[in-house]
């Protein structure tokens, strides 16, 4: 048995979907680069069956991730997560009785923004190493199984989270993130409970990139070793 219910689109869902993944300045001198590679970690869910304790019965969680670099400082980068979330009534508190429970299967594309806290670029000796902040919106599409009932569906998030990077070699780089996608919907459990909030998941993921370099000629970071 599946079911399909629409949810509401609005102009400023869709415009604040493109706006808050851009949240940086274009640096017009600086080196620009992208990055693109693979990630692999684990999600978990945050509702009205796990309240607010993260990384309960956590699911693997991989994907993709593609950054374009403003410099040592400002990136875009847009992601792709494949993850599973999880709810069990004998494992956590609910807030809300009578829920089952739920296994979510994931697919989200994201669009963010990040900002690192020390000047960074992946090849660098001097400049290779440094925490930021990251935050932007998804659209993700889920589907719920519960007792063999399975149920799908689509919404939006607002994304926040952190991570660390560090660069391996001259076009290698490596990350670790931790990020919460707070959605606008109370269904990712299948169920509208009456906690007068909405769902969320977290993410934790590692993963590695690969730098191709553009304005080679600028004066870079990478080779200010």
């Amino acid at each position: 048995m599946q079911m399909r219910e629409p949810i509401p689109i609005t102009y400023k869902q869709i415009l604040f979907l493109f706006l808050a993944g851009m949240m940086f300045p274009t640096v017009l001198h600086a080196q620009h680069s992208l990055e693109a590679g693979l990630s692999g970690g684990v999600a978990y869910y945050n509702g009205d069956i796990v309240p607010w304790v993260p990384f309960v019965m956590p699911k693997p969680a991989y994907g993709a991730v593609v950054r374009y670099n403003f410099g040592d400082r400002w990136t875009a980068k847009i992601t792709y997560t494949h993850a599973k979330v999880a709810g069990d009534t004998t494992k956590s508190e609910p807030v809300v009785q009578g829920l089952q429970n739920f296994t979510t299967t994931i697919n989200d594309i994201s669009a963010m923004g990040e900002f690192n806290f020390m000047e960074y670029s992946t090849g660098s000796k001097k400049y290779n190493f440094t925490p930021y902040i990251t935050a932007g919106a998804g659209f993700f599409s889920f589907s719920t199984e519960i007792n063999d009932s399975l149920t799908k569906n689509h919404n939006f998030a607002a994304i926040f989270g952190l991570g660390f990077k560090y660069s391996i070699s001259k076009k290698v780089g490596l990350s670790a993130e931790w990020r919460m996608h707070k959605t606008f919907t109370d269904k990712l459990d299948d169920r509208e409970g009456n906690s007068g909030t909405k769902d969320w998941f977290g993410v934790a993921n590692i993963s590695l990139t690969y730098k191709i370099e553009f304005n080679n000629n600028c004066g870079c970071k990478n080779q200010r070793w």
